[in-house]
């Protein structure tokens, strides 16, 4: 599965976290990793900017006719973040292709990722003290519209040491199930597993078959139940489990006055979030 990785980069600290991190995942699984930089088109709202103010060869003429001289801003040099990158994956010895691409990032990543086989993107913004985390256009996009599983990193790097599994007895169960299993054996690290909105008469059969999947990937694991909620459960992968690595299925939808796993997720700080369609 985590054979093909595609990595939306665009040299912001977040980005870099996000190679980062997928640079040991494969390095671990020996994977392939694609480098996007998706640029967005001049809209709307910069087209309205240009008719209510002087361009640059208006205001070029302008300080020359005052006996100014301006130097014109560069423009932001996408190829060299790239190459920087692209560099980065070559000093880890992981094989990888780097492409720019034009539109809104998200829709751009998400429409992408069907050739892939998981999108690592860094958070949207950096949560501040005392506020919530904000989910910006793109990050939303992605999490109603990725088909692929979506690893969305902390603005912090932290190697991955231990990975918690949100699980549900569901077909979205399942597939979390096979992410994790192959995450913490290419990784070499345990697993935690916390069973949620689970009825008592059938936490017996469910332990079993888990036991048994997880034989095939051969990972050390722990098994607990809850009868709490998966929002309320995933605060518990940092403050009990040690967990820096949360894996977990999508919400049908995130609704701001609706508490929800990812969302709970998102705001716990220095957090690595797998979301698993």
């Amino acid at each position: 599965m985590l054979k093909n990785i595609l990595v939306g980069y665009d040299d912001s600290r977040s980005a870099r976290t996000a190679l980062q991190q997928a640079l040991d995942i494969a390095e671990a699984a020996q994977a392939r990793i694609h480098l996007v930089h998706a640029e967005e088109a001049v809209g709307s709202d910069a087209e309205l900017a240009l008719i209510s103010e002087p361009g640059p060869v208006e205001a070029t003429l302008a300080a020359a006719e005052a006996g100014i001289e301006i130097e014109p801003d560069a423009p932001p040099d996408t190829e060299q973040s790239l190459d920087a990158a692209v560099e980065a994956c070559h000093d880890a010895n992981v094989p990888c292709t780097s492409r720019q691409v034009f539109g809104r990032a998200g829709e751009r990543l998400a429409q992408m990722a069907r050739l892939y086989s998981l999108l690592v993107v860094g958070e949207s913004s950096e949560p501040k003290r005392g506020q919530r985390h904000h989910i910006g256009n793109n990050l939303r996009h992605l999490l109603s519209h990725c088909p692929i599983p979506l690893m969305i990193c902390a603005h912090n790097y932290h190697a991955l040491d231990a990975a918690m599994l949100i699980y549900r007895d569901d077909a979205a169960g399942g597939r979390c199930m096979s992410l994790a299993g192959e995450l913490c054996s290419a990784l070499n690290i345990p697993l935690k597993i916390a069973v949620v909105e689970m009825a008592p008469e059938h936490e017996d059969r469910i332990a079993t078959e888990l036991e048994n999947a997880l034989k095939v990937f051969k990972v050390e694991s722990e098994l607990q139940v809850f009868d709490r909620s998966a929002a309320e459960v995933v605060p518990l992968a940092t403050v009990e489990w040690a967990a820096r690595c949360v894996i977990m299925s999508y919400a049908p939808a995130i609704w701001p006055w609706a508490p929800s796993a990812v969302k709970t997720a998102l705001g716990t700080p220095n957090l690595v979030r797998f979301i698993v369609p």
